[in-house]
């Protein structure tokens, strides 16, 4: 059975006109630790090095205007003070609708003794919403859409903590703060809500396996992900499940001390499956050093 092209503008024109709480929903990324460094204003790397990263996600290849995403993000941590600076750029496409977001986040760490630390992260920026309505067109007749297309920019503003005890780290963010989910609509986007628990088990000197749980709400909609992952050293390996969503094969190596390159690959178990061939995701992730590159924390690039 071929997902015709009306199918696919009728989905669309559904998901544009739906319930609000339904209207705009955020991607969920495959890597491990890229969600927490996208959506939490907390998390910022305490390594000694200004951290950049760049990435990008095709969803649902073969699949036509399907969803897709790039982000650039930089990382500071300060030498003296107990807090950090980071920035990101985030553009997001699906279907006929573009988001851009761009936010500055500070976070400010707290230590309680060696072995407990927390940070807690604030952000402001803005998004930009536009929905093309003049490229959507019917099936019959190629007639277009009989709408202009809309564009707005709102404000932006996130909330996220992060405590580590030990090999354990628990974390929360809270997105776009002003828009309660029951004002949202297709221009304004709804409250989301993240949470996640990790835990680095030391397997050998250099062998360390991670795992963790995360959920990720919006309104009604929940996604839950569990995610396990080898670390080597210079390379990595993992395997996380989304239910109801994908199978997701993970890997990553370190091209040099200070840059390293990870690829996940969902494989789509829902029922829009029959209908692409996966989902690729590629990250570039590079640690510029200062005052002669040490190493202050083992985080870096987890």
């Amino acid at each position: 059975m071929k997902y015709s092209t009306k199918n696919i503008i009728l989905s669309l024109l559904l998901l544009l006109f739906s319930a609000p709480i339904v209207a705009q929903s955020d991607l969920i990324f495959s890597q491990h630790g890229m969600n927490q460094k996208l959506f939490n204003p907390a998390t910022i790397n305490d390594n000694g090095m200004l951290n950049l990263d760049l990435m990008a996600r095709q969803q649902w290849i073969g699949f036509p205007d399907a969803p897709s995403v790039q982000f650039v993000g930089a990382e500071l941590f300060m030498e003296d003070q107990p807090m950090g600076l980071k920035f990101g750029f985030i553009n997001q496409t699906a279907g006929k609708e573009i988001t851009r977001q761009m936010a500055l986040s500070y976070a400010y760490q707290v230590r309680l003794s060696q072995v407990l630390f927390a940070q807690f992260g604030l952000s402001a920026g803005f998004y930009q919403r536009k929905i093309l309505f003049s490229e959507l067109t019917f099936e019959q007749g190629n007639e277009p859409f009989i709408k202009s297309d809309e564009s707005v920019l709102k404000p932006d503003f996130s909330f996220g903590f992060e405590v580590f005890w030990n090999r354990f780290t628990l974390g929360m963010a809270a997105n776009h703060l002003t828009t309660p989910n029951r004002k949202a609509t297709v221009f304004k986007i709804p409250l989301h809500n993240h949470f996640y628990l990790t835990y680095r088990h030391q397997l050998e000197q250099d062998i360390s396996l991670i795992s963790g749980i995360f959920w990720h709400q919006q309104g009604s909609l929940n996604r839950l992900q569990l995610d396990m992952q080898f670390d080597f050293g210079s390379w990595e390996a993992g395997l996380a499940y989304r239910h109801q969503d994908a199978l997701i094969f993970i890997a990553g190596i370190n091209l040099s001390e200070y840059i390293r390159l990870s690829y996940a690959y969902d494989l789509g178990i829902s029922k829009i499956a029959n209908y692409n061939s996966g989902t690729h995701e590629i990250s570039l992730q590079f640690g510029i050093p200062r005052r002669g590159g040490a190493f202050l924390s083992p985080r870096f690039l987890d």
